[in-house]
């Protein structure tokens, strides 16, 4: 898969702004011959040696001008990321001379990179597989400790063990059912279908929970939808400031304040939330509150987690009623809140049965542990409680999983009534769709889609 002719590419690695240093990435078989021509080491080391760091000058070849004082770290292949020859170049983090820098470094002939390009050619180098792809991708992108935890323990190789091992075994039973068809005369064992069947119900399970522990690897991974609703003045954004610990939300006594959704991430521990106010449900009294309405019900559709707040100094309303048959047409699990619990209750937890229900406070704090703990406990009981289980997957790989569980499910349900060679073809299915999972088989377009999504200098 490594493509036959490769040039040398570079790009500026580290986020625009200023900062004490930039790093500009170099790789290909050219990243040495091209540095000889603009680098120049002060020191008595031989350039470049194996994973080493030379300090020297950047200069112009065309007029002699030092561009930067810089350090150099060098990587030959096939030691480094990419498995290429690369050299990364630490340079002052002012953006006018790191543009110099990479400006200087395409005018000696190397290509600016293209988005995730030096992912992808680890990729095509066997540095890494596309599991690890993945974890690469969260990582970069995670918000909370427990997002990095499991894109981490992703790049240590765990699951693409558990999936290596578990397409092993199909392949095993591939080849033999492929032997008996192909070779009939010779002396080969005949199939034992009741094994297979244990077998392939083993798989199946496996696979099973394979994709239960990616459902809630991409939960966590994109942020536990938890949403704020209820009719208007019961307290929502208050609630959602004082979750906060800021004002983030415009509080007035007048309803319908607010007519949009209102989304913050809340680290509760290693758990990172996506904490979404909405607007209060009722009859809308204008057309823009009939938006926000809609919006409050499209949120609640996609829901992790939704916390209707209902005011405790006040009876059940009509509105209340609107807001408890909305969420029971939804179906999204529950959590209630009774706010305003520093006045005198006008409403217990037994208006709100059969659902589980919080007292808090927004004005004075009072029950928010509580809150935060009562998320928590719902996230562990759906199997969240154990980051380190979990599975990172993207789009195609996720459909890949799924056309693989599918076909041993048909294998299984098949045997003793199809033919051995149907059986075959199924198998083969699905070890070629957990090929794609891990990237032994994949082809380009899907690579395309995949390392689209990074950015330029990873």
């Amino acid at each position: 898969m490594v493509p036959t002719r490769v040039e040398t590419i570079a790009a500026i690695a580290t986020p625009p702004g200023r900062s004490a240093l930039g790093l500009i990435r170099v790789s290909g078989p050219a990243t040495f011959d091209l540095l000889h021509t603009v680098f120049a080491p002060r020191g008595k080391r031989a350039f470049p040696a194996r994973a080493a760091a030379f300090y020297g000058v950047l200069r112009d070849p065309a007029d002699g001008e030092v561009v930067d004082q810089v350090v150099v770290t060098t990587f030959p292949a096939p030691h480094s990321f990419t498995g290429e020859d690369v050299a990364e170049i630490s340079a002052h983090g002012n953006p006018l001379v790191l543009g110099r820098v990479l400006g200087l470094l395409l005018r000696q002939g190397a290509r600016a990179a293209e988005p995730g390009e030096f992912a992808r050619r680890a990729f095509l180098h066997g540095k890494l597989d596309l599991l690890a792809v993945e974890a690469m991708a969260q990582v970069l992108n995670a918000t909370t400790a427990g997002q990095a935890r499991i894109a981490l323990n992703q790049l240590e190789g765990l699951p693409t063990r558990r999936l290596s091992g578990i397409r092993a075994r199909l392949l095993d039973h591939h080849v033999r059912l492929e032997a008996t068809l192909n070779f009939p005369e010779e002396a080969i064992d005949e199939i034992d279908e009741r094994r297979l069947a244990r077998d392939l119900a083993a798989v199946r399970a496996d696979l099973d929970r394979f994709a239960a522990a990616a459902r809630h690897g991409d939960l966590v991974a994109g942020g536990l939808r938890v949403v704020l609703a209820g009719r208007p003045n019961t307290g929502k954004s208050s609630l959602l400031n004082a979750l906060l610990g800021r004002e983030r939300a415009i509080v007035t006594e007048i309803p319908g304040t607010t007519r949009d959704t209102l989304e913050e991430t809340l680290p509760l521990g290693d758990l990172p939330v996506r904490l979404i106010d909405t607007a209060g449900l009722r009859a809308p009294g204008d057309r823009i509150e009939a938006l926000g309405i809609d919006r409050t019900r499209q949120a609640l559709a996609g829901a992790f987690l939704a916390l209707p707040v209902f005011d405790a100094a006040t009876a059940l309303t009509p509105d209340d009623h609107e807001v408890r048959r909305v969420l029971k047409e939804v179906g999204c699990p529950v959590v209630a809140v009774l706010n305003k619990s520093d006045l005198p209750p006008r409403l217990t937890a037994a208006d709100l049965a059969p659902w589980p229900v919080v007292r808090v406070s927004a004005l004075t704090g009072d029950g928010l542990e509580g809150l935060r703990e009562a998320i928590r406990a719902e996230a562990a009981g759906r199997g969240l409680s154990h980051l380190e289980d979990l599975v990172l997957l993207g789009v195609q790989q996720g459909e890949a999983l799924e056309r693989a569980r599918q076909a041993v499910g048909r294998a299984l349900e098949g045997l003793g009534t199809i033919y051995h060679d149907m059986l075959s073809v199924e198998l083969e299915e699905a070890i070629r769709a957990l090929g794609l999972v891990t990237g032994e088989d994949v082809d380009p377009h899907t690579l395309d889609r995949i390392f689209e999504r990074f950015c330029i200098g990873k």
